[in-house]
Order: structure tokens, then sequence, then C-alpha cells
């Protein structure tokens, strides 16, 4: 949305309104005041957000409180694959944050004449900030909740009256296309390339816009505003043109046009100009201008600049990172360049410029809390046995997030870590996994284990730690070994309680019984009775120290 009457313009979440279905049900929102104040241009990442729960859908107010911790939910803006370069003074890509057309022109620009530099916009706005202003969207074009009726989106705030009625509670992110580019590669590399073709027809693909949730969502809503722009000004190397005739006034039209990647979109709500086909987010307007409602026609401004496209969509996946291709197309007032220099030739030295012009418009998210997918509480948790003289460890994911690997560490202390193996890791996924591995041929008292979890942008952290004790009990023997129809245990200068259990391969318990040795020499005799021929282990647990002594014998 850029148009010569607006110069300043923030945005939108939105707050849903429910209706006798969904009444008691809350959104996960962006409200205002949660990103931090600035202006930009800019490329940088913006962000994480947290995301705010809406408890009042039903009224006006938009009570927002913090999440439930198991419902915590930030999100990310990130810019990426830019197609364009540029060379304007504060501008050096086809896409930036926060930023918006030139007001001030030619020679009266601050930085000096024939200096294009973007004016500075807020990363980060309300959509009061310019509601006031003609033009602006309402609230019933946006919708927070991905299951609800058309409209039934974002409420104003009744507390606010005269120019800041309308306002709301809710934010966005802005970018800003700049147009100009198109229009420019015939004036700097002049004879060729020609500037690009300007037509409804045609657009042209700028870069990526990623929108990463800190876990996976099913069916996040995305909300856009101001997909559409104009700019019309008096050209200042011409002298002596009245401004009162129409005529005078030079006149592009543009609009920036989505694509989310490998998921389709759902049109949830949006004004006339707001299309959704298959992947695309689309402005259906021939002639896009600035405004998502009509404007006042007056002598002054004889242009109803309606034309801008804004709504909701939902994204129809199980997603935790949203990735939007960025097109800038042309209109159908073939008199037009993407934006011009003052004269109407593409030879003329760009030593002078009118302003730089692009589209700015801006995008949030919401989501329900039944839709976010279960984080574990504390990551992993491993576990770990002695089978054997072998330790084997265990451990599951229930989510996971661009996990790249899990390094086993082991140590003698609980203090010194070193690594003895390694797990490839699923990468992302939402459904639980189970991983193991075994330690062999344990030979101390005791080990202490743990994992480090590794992500794909070199970040990690680690499990929690698990103590694994091999048994070092004395005066135990078991015999005869291999055994025919029964196993004798030796206890010998080793009172105390213990249970005895003999263990098949499959872990299972075929015979277990609770001895208490009270004599300096004492047996128990295991008989064989049913038990088949195989493998045993004799485990003996000292109760009082919590010590396992494990020995195989064969049972013939």
């Amino acid at each position: 949305m850029s148009t010569n009457f607006k110069t300043f313009i923030g945005l939108v979440s939105f707050v849903l309104i429910c209706n006798s279905n969904i009444v008691g049900q809350t959104t996960l929102e962006i409200p205002d005041g949660i990103m931090p104040p600035g202006t930009g241009p800019s490329v940088a990442n913006y962000g994480p957000v947290s995301l705010q729960k809406d408890l009042d859908n039903a009224t006006n107010n938009n009570t927002f409180v913090a999440p439930l911790s198991s419902e915590v939910t930030t999100v990310s803006f990130k810019l990426a694959n830019q197609q364009y370069s540029a060379n304007y003074s504060n501008v050096s890509t086809g896409l930036v944050f926060g930023a918006r057309s030139t007001t001030a022109v030619g020679p009266n620009h601050p930085s000096g004449p024939g200096v294009q530099t973007a004016d500075p916009e807020d990363f980060f706005n309300i959509l009061g900030s310019f509601i006031s202003n003609p033009g602006g969207p309402t609230s019933n074009f946006f919708t927070a909740h991905p299951f609800v009726n058309s409209g039934q989106g974002m409420i104003s705030q009744p507390a606010f009256t005269g120019p800041d009625a309308g306002k709301t509670v809710n934010g966005a992110i802005s970018v800003f296309t700049v147009a100009q580019l198109q229009y420019d590669q015939g004036i700097q590399n002049n004879p060729s390339p020609l500037p690009s073709i300007h037509n409804d027809a045609t657009r042209y693909y700028y870069g990526d816009l990623q929108i990463e949730f800190n876990r996976f969502i099913r069916n996040p809503v995305i909300h856009i505003a101001g997909l559409g722009g104009s700019y019309q000004y008096l050209p200042y190397q011409t002298p002596g043109l009245d401004p009162s005739v129409a005529a005078n006034w030079r006149r592009t039209q543009f609009s920036t046009e989505l694509q989310v990647v490998g998921a389709t979109v759902t049109r949830l709500s949006g004004n006339g100009s707001f299309q959704v086909s298959g992947s695309n987010i689309l402005n259906s307007s021939a002639s896009p201008d600035g405004a998502s409602v009509s404007t006042t026609v007056n002598a002054s401004d004889p242009i109803d600049h309606i034309g801008a496209a804004s709504g909701s969509v939902r994204v129809n996946a199980l997603t935790k990172v949203i990735t939007i291709r960025v097109y800038l197309r042309g209109c159908n007032a073939s008199q037009f360049a993407w934006s011009a220099p003052g004269t109407a030739s593409n030879n003329s030295p760009a030593t002078l410029r009118n302003p730089l012009t692009g589209d700015t418009w801006w995008v949030s998210v919401s989501t329900i809390p039944e839709e976010l997918i279960p984080l574990a509480s504390t990551g992993v948790t491993l576990t770990g046995a002695l089978n054997g003289n072998d330790v084997s460890l265990n451990w599951k994911t229930l989510t996971e997030t661009n996990t790249k690997s899990f390094e086993i560490e082991r140590s003698t202390d609980g203090i010194n870590y070193v690594k003895v193996g390694e797990k490839t890791a699923a990468g992302n996924s939402v459904s639980e996994i189970s991983y193991s591995s075994v330690d062999p041929n344990m030979n101390v008292p005791v080990y202490y284990y743990r994992l480090k979890m590794l992500d794909f942008d070199g970040r990690f952290s680690y499990s929690n730690v698990v103590i694994v004790r091999k048994s070092m009990i004395k005066g135990i023997k078991t015999f005869p070994n291999p055994a025919t129809d029964h196993v004798n245990i030796e206890f010998s200068n080793a009172k105390g309680s213990y249970n005895v259990a003999l263990v098949n391969q499959l872990g299972q318990q075929v015979y277990s019984k609770k001895v208490d040795i009270n004599n300096t020499v004492q047996y128990v005799r295991i008989e064989r009775g049913t038990i088949p021929a195989g493998m045993y282990h004799v485990s003996i647990h000292d109760n009082n120290t919590g010590e396992v002594q494990s020995e195989k014998v064969l049972i013939k």
C-alpha cells in the first residue's frame, strides 16, 4: 500500500469476533507493544515475538494475557533469497523491512538532489496508526481463528474516539517491495536491459518472506494488508506545471502478490481486491491502488484510490516455517512506467529523480491452542540400565525441530564428559521417535551419561543425566554353569536383604524371590522346574545399597 496521500501506515493482526459456535475459544495473537520499536530500511531478522492469549474474543476489550506454558509460541520474520540488488542510498535489496515510498522529492529531499532514499516506516505498528487516514482496512477484513465464518475477526477498541476510532491492540511487521527497480533496469544499464514489461499479467519474483515459529502448528493463520499501491507526483524537472490540472501529474501503479510454498491457502475474509487461489494470495484489481476501502473523491484528489488487497488466510499445513514467495506486478495503465524520472525518455540521466516508489504492506499471524503440536517439557528423557556387562541407553523425542544428531557423552565423576557415541536424529518430526544405543564392557563402578543434542544451525542443549552403577558385591557366586535341573547362589560374608531373579534373553523374569541372608555362608537354590533351556541372567539386587550383580548362566 503506497499512495501520495499516505505517509504513515501501520497495521494489523486480528482479534476474533466469536459467534455462537465458538464462544469461549481463545486465539494466540501478536498484540501491540510486543515487538521492540524501530524504523528501517532493514533486512535483519525480526523477532522472535511472543504470541499472547486473547481471552475475550466475544467482547470489545481485547484482554491479552500470557499463554500457559504448554501454549508458549514465538514467531520470527526473515527475508531470504533476494533476487535484486539496488544502489539507492539506504536500500540495497528489492525487499526490506520498515520502509515506504519517498515523500520529499527532487531538490527538496533532505539528502540532496538526485539522491533516492526510501522514507522510514516503523518495523512494527498497529492498524490504528492509519485508520484515521482515508482507505485503511476495517476489522471485518480479518479473522484470527482458522475455523470461523468470514469476517469474524479484528475488533476495534471502543475506548478510542475521534481520529483514533477503530484503533486495535494487534500488530504486524511491515515489508517494502521496491517498485522503482523494475524501471531502473533500463536507466542504469542503457540500452539494455530495457525496463521490465509493465502490465497486469506480468509479475517479477523478488525473494522470500519466511515466518518461523518455535514449534509445529496446524493450520496457522496469516494476515496481509495493503497489497497494492500507486504514486501520484508532479514532475519537478518540468517548470510551470499547474498542480490543479490532473493531466500534469504522473501516476504509477503496482501490486505485491504472494505465493505460499508447499501448501494451499484458504481465504477466511478480506476486501474485494483480496483474491486467493491455490497457494497464491493475489490482488484482483487490474489497476491496483493504495486504499483498502473507497476514499472520498474531491477536487484536490480526483481519484478513488481503492485497490489494495487486505485479508486473512489459513495455511492448510502442519508447519514450523511458512515460506512466502514475493512478487511484484504492474497494471493495465500502459501510459505509466513502474516509476519514471521527470521526462518520458528512458535515456534521461538519473541525477535528478522523482520519488523512490514501492509497495508497503503488512503481515501478522495467529493461531489457536488446539492447533499447537505439544513440545516436550524437558526435550528428551534419557534412561540407562546395565545389561550383563553392557550399558543400554534409551531415549525418545515427542517432537524434533532442526535436530541434527545426539552425541552420547560419558563421565566417571559426573563432571568431566567425553563423547562415546552418536546417533543421527530425524531432523524434523511431530510424532514420537525412540532411540537406543549400547555402551559395551563397563569396567568401573559407576558411569554418568548425558545426551548433547545438536541442531543444524550449530546450537545445542543437554538432556538429563542418568547414572548406571555396576555391582561390586563381593562373596556371591553362581554354580553350576552350565546348569541342568537347578542353579545355586552362594552368599559368603554378604549378610543383608536381596532380590534374586532369573531373566531370559527377552528381558522377561522367569523367576523372582526376595531372600534375607543372615548367616556367614548361605545358599539360595533356584529350581529349574518348567524353565526352558537357554541363556539367562541371574540378577542379584542388594536392597540396602541398590547395587546389582548380574551373571550369565546356561541352562541345558
